[in-house]
């Protein structure tokens, strides 16, 4: 059975992604443990196969992983395992703190981790984890904002007074609007998770910058039925920062070819027609996403990458391509800040590619929506659009993980 991991930005003020927190589980099942299975055992492995197996670093591209422990793990000192430069120690709220747990608190503390509490309300009972926490996590969905506002007030006075030994972080999570964001960031919040930030936010008569519509000419001429290498260098060459960037990426460890490419030319023949389309589109992207948070890129990139990976065990091997520009698109709503429709009449794309994003349905649209849940950690969802889709469990894990890293070869 195979390990499920995803991982979900935290972002600072400034939209910077912070860390990563990540999700994981043993499988999908709904009634996982059978009785003869211990369900902090099971977690033990899945953090050791999953996490140590394919690397915390790559699964969150050298920042720090926030990850759910039990309260057995937490009493038998198992985030020792991880690397304390990496991992924040998540205390889940339904664990009390009895006397071993807060040890077991001072002990994480003492070797170098950070502690966050997830979904903490604030009562007499959990009150002491404040001694000991980092990091406090406030649920911005389930919990009325008048009871976040008071303890707000509470940990400001407990700062100010000096009663505090160190400075507690504030981290609102579900936050899904820009205006949610916003409250929250007048309140005092310091950190933010949810999916915020790739809702689009209409901006009227938002223009198109010489330098993008550079871009959008170089996608034009590519997708073109009768491309030309000639057509497309002329483009390139007249942009120095794009010249820069087709080398730097002809040249990276995702295709480690022997010798080093130098000029123009052979990059593009090198790379070939289709591996050029990509680049364009990528290039798009990145130009439209100038003034936005990198991690809509970043998800755009590993949903694209997803979708061509399993194209080939959904009877889609030939329309790799295709599924590469969808996920690829999937987001320059949010990052144009213009509905979709208005996007796809400023840029040229094949209609195959737009037309699930615009309907928002049919069986490519099914893929799509198949990393959408995969992405937000709904598993049992993901694992039920993969078995309609007759896509085997291990290379859906396998796929989200591939482009998870692959989208940090890239550097964005």
């Amino acid at each position: 059975m195979e390990n499920f991991v995803a991982r979900q930005p935290i972002f600072d003020a400034q939209n910077d992604v912070y860390a990563y927190e990540l999700l994981y589980r043993k499988d999908t099942a709904k009634n996982v443990f059978d009785g003869s299975v211990d369900p902090d055992q099971a977690s033990i492995r899945t953090i050791i196969n999953g996490f140590m197996e394919i690397g915390l670093e790559k699964l969150t591209s050298g920042r720090k992983a926030f990850v759910n422990f039990t309260e057995k793990l937490l009493l038998d000192d198992i985030p020792n395992l991880l690397p304390p430069e990496l991992l924040v120690v998540e205390i889940l709220e339904n664990i009390r703190p009895t006397t071993e747990v807060l040890a077991a608190c001072a002990r994480l503390r003492q070797a170098g981790f950070q502690i966050a509490l997830d979904d903490f309300v604030l009562c007499a009972d959990n009150r002491a984890f404040l001694d000991y926490a980092d990091i406090v996590k406030m649920d911005f969905l389930s919990t009325p904002l008048e009871d976040i506002a008071d303890f707000v007030c509470d940990v400001q006075w407990q700062q100010q007074s000096g009663k505090a030994d160190r400075p507690l972080r504030l981290l609102a999570e579900k936050i899904e609007t820009n205006g949610i964001f916003n409250v929250a960031k007048d309140m005092g919040f310091v950190y933010f998770q949810g999916y915020y930030f790739s809702k689009p936010v209409i901006v009227a008569g938002r223009s198109i910058s010489p330098t993008a519509a550079n871009r959008i000419r170089m996608l034009q001429l590519s997708m073109n039925s009768n491309f030309d290498f000639d057509e497309i260098e002329d483009v390139i060459k007249q942009d120095v920062a794009l010249s820069y960037r087709l080398l730097k990426f002809v040249n990276s460890a995702y295709f480690s070819f022997r010798t080093t490419i130098t000029n123009i030319q052979q990059a593009l023949v090198k790379l070939g027609e289709t591996e050029v389309r990509k680049w364009i589109a990528l290039m798009c992207l990145l130009e439209f996403n100038l003034d936005k948070t990198p991690e809509l890129a970043r998800m755009a990139l590993v949903r694209a990458y997803f979708l061509e990976l399993i194209a080939p065990f959904v009877g889609k091997a030939s329309r790799k391509e295709h599924l590469y520009l969808l996920g690829m698109f999937s987001l320059m709503d949010a990052i144009m800040e213009m509905p979709m429709k208005e996007v796809f009449e400023q840029i040229p794309v094949n209609e195959v590619v737009a037309t699930p994003l615009l309907s928002r349905q049919g069986a490519d649209y099914e893929l799509l929506r198949l990393i959408e849940s995969y992405e937000r950690g709904d598993f049992e969802a993901a694992s039920e659009q993969a078995a309609a889709l007759a896509l085997p469990e291990n290379k859906l894990v396998g796929a989200y993980v591939e482009a998870v890293q692959w989208s940090s070869i890239l550097g964005i």
